[in-house]
């Protein structure tokens, strides 16, 4: 089978796009198809190649920013002739490649990555009414859609009835974590893209702010736009208890994983988070709302709940402080454990299945 995969950005640049895209791209072509991924290339792609091992990558430059549109792109796309293109995200380029080659005929997946939830349709609204009538509507219409949840199903059906149909659930993967040497575990650590909509300001004041957090280290590390990191680093300035070091990549990150006891994301709006399945996988304990979209995880009792207000923050932290070292220890291997079901051949053997039977459902 050969298969296309289209991203905006081929490097750190697409937030958690970059892992997700990157580990299925790998984990298909690992497991014997032949795939090769377009898209855009930025500053960031020569440090970032090592990511995509041996996939073909056919990097084209961006003459419209994060938009992505490039005739290159389409080129590269027509020419490589794959009998099924996978396009992941949307309101961009993404979209007018996926309803370019659905209404030729070929074979297309969509995948939403989260772009379908109501916080972000509510995000500039009235653009996205025209994009999507234009672009979006007409593409779901026709292509095949990868949600990567339930939450995400309903999300596709709202948005497009139609659509509910061909739709199927495969949720994101995670690469196995090695530990060279155990460490010690402290602290809680947020690790991700600085966002409004993952609330990374008001998760550092709050922290900076409650009595009860005091005695509890918070490391923030993550990229984003500039101002936002700057009202962050202003935020915190002078506080003991809370610290921002940047981007992590690479050891660094998986250090950082590795050493901390609790990671924290108090999102209000996720497709479905790499960084927590990372997290379980390093053996650091989430601590996440519910609109992280994992209740599997919730259920399983592998992490702890928090509102998206903060009211339950501070007690539902220090609860978990106050634990013994034996049972927290016990909660962090069982959620490694719980992890394994997203270990990235697993995710690429369900998401094999389903191209198999679109295929077979769409030649004629």
């Amino acid at each position: 089978m050969k298969i296309a995969h289209y991203s905006t950005f081929l490097s750190r640049s697409a937030g958690g796009l970059f892992y997700s895209v990157s580990g299925l791209a790998n984990a298909q072509a690992e497991a014997g198809a032949d795939v090769f991924v377009v898209g855009g290339a930025d500053h960031y792609l020569e440090l970032d190649r090592k990511q995509w091992r041996s996939v073909d990558l056919r990097p084209h430059q961006l003459s419209t920013g994060s938009y992505g549109l490039s005739l290159q792109a389409l080129r590269d796309l027509t020419r490589c002739k794959p009998d099924l293109i996978h396009v992941h995200g949307i309101w961009s380029a993404a979209s007018l490649y996926a309803r370019v080659f659905s209404s030729a005929g070929i074979p297309v997946v969509v995948s939403p990555r989260g772009m379908l939830d109501r916080w972000i349709l509510a995000r500039r609204s009235p653009v996205k009414r025209v994009h999507g009538a234009l672009l979006e509507r007409p593409t779901l219409r026709k292509a095949h859609v990868h949600a990567l949840n339930l939450s995400e199903y309903e999300s596709v059906k709202r948005y497009l009835p139609a659509a509910a149909a061909r739709t199927f659930v495969v949720p994101n993967g995670v690469s196995e974590h090695t530990d060279k040497e155990p460490r010690k575990r402290t602290g809680v650590l947020y690790i991700g893209r600085l966002h409004a909509k993952k609330q990374v300001i008001e998760l550092a004041r709050h922290w900076r702010s409650t009595p009860d957090l005091q005695d509890i280290e918070l490391t923030i590390a993550g990229w984003g736009d500039s101002d936002y990191e700057g009202r962050l680093v202003e935020e915190i300035a002078g506080v003991d208890n809370v610290r921002f070091v940047g981007s992590l990549y690479g050891e660094e990150k998986r250090i950082a994983l590795s050493s901390a006891r609790f990671f924290i994301l108090p999102s209000l709006s996720e497709g479905l988070p790499m960084a927590v399945l990372e997290a379980l996988q390093a053996g650091a304990i989430p601590v996440i709302t519910d609109k992280c979209n994992l209740p599997e995880v919730l259920d399983a009792g592998v992490a702890l709940r928090i509102k998206t207000n903060f009211e339950d923050t501070a007690k539902v932290v220090t609860d978990a402080e106050r634990r013994s070292e034996e049972d927290l220890a016990r909660l962090s291997a069982a959620g490694r454990e719980f992890s394994r079901r997203y270990l990235w051949p697993s995710i690429a053997q369900q998401m094999a299945a389903h191209y198999d039977s679109i295929l077979a459902g769409s030649r004629p």
